[in-house]
């Protein structure tokens, strides 16, 4: 299931960049100029923080590896629905941004939030999962803890 899911992700990742690099043409403005619509390519790391080349290839390929380990280690015994889901779009947005890096030197970001970053669909929803993940692993703390 985790690699059905993993895989699925880098599809749905690969599909929306496809779509938006054939169709977006021109910046289109949304929510009262607040954010937009706007093609990016991206040499940076998510949310347009300025780390690229050799260091952010590595960097993707340690999380790609500590993430499989990680789940393969503590997490895969718990068939935990949550745990699959967050650590397979985690690292299913991890390896297809690392393969554009490869081949492109940069990712295809979207998504223009005035006066913070160009992202994609894929840095949003991994933040959202990160702190969902940052939450449970909070509850479990909490619980062994009492």
């Amino acid at each position: 299931m985790f690699f059905i899911l993993t895989l699925l992700f880098i599809i749905m990742d690969l599909f929306s960049k496809y779509l938006f690099n054939l169709f977006l043409k021109q910046e289109i403005f949304l929510v009262w100029n607040f954010a937009s619509l706007k093609l990016i390519k991206n040499p940076g790391i998510a949310f347009s923080m300025p780390i690229s080349g050799l260091i952010l290839k590595v960097l993707t390929v340690l999380i790609i590896a500590f993430l499989t380990y990680y789940f393969f280690k503590f997490e895969k015994k718990n068939k935990n629905n949550i745990m699959i889901l967050t650590y397979s779009l985690i690292l299913g947005w991890a390896i297809w941004n690392w393969i554009e890096r490869i081949f492109f030197n940069q990712v295809t970001d979207f998504l223009k939030i005035k006066n913070f970053a160009v992202m994609n669909f894929w840095d949003i929803f991994i933040t959202i999962w990160t702190i969902i993940l940052i939450f449970f692993y909070n509850k479990i703390w909490t619980k062994k803890e009492k």
